[in-house]
């Protein structure tokens, strides 16, 4: 499978997927992201990228809003808009969440990871 660094741009497939892993969370929470990257898997590193990211945005979403008792639902949720934002749009750079996106660009990117 060939690297994102090796290609200038992700298809309209492939920015479709993304998006939909990250707009999707809106309404599946972490159901969308993580469907998104179980079929997209080995398929796209883009979308997988993009999808485990989001799925790692959710899951840390869902652990600061149990200790704030759902406050930072919306924080959270803005994050996921801007990203599937930059998803659709050929002309925005590639998004990357606070914190979780560098763990998950090591994951998908990076052969030597487990």
């Amino acid at each position: 499978m060939e690297s994102m660094s090796l290609r200038s741009y992700p298809t309209s497939n492939e920015r479709l997927a993304a998006m939909i892993a990250h707009g999707g969370a809106l309404f599946a929470w972490t159901l969308a992201p993580l469907v998104v990257y179980l079929v997209k898997r080995g398929e796209s590193k883009y979308v997988e990228f993009h999808a485990l990211q989001s799925l790692l945005w959710s899951l840390v979403g869902t652990i600061v809003s149990i200790v704030t008792c759902g406050l930072a639902i919306p924080v959270f949720m803005v994050w996921h808009v801007i990203a599937a934002v930059h998803s659709s749009d050929t002309n925005r750079p590639e998004y990357e969440y606070p914190w979780v996106g560098a763990i998950a660009r090591g994951l998908v990117y990076d052969d030597t990871a487990v």
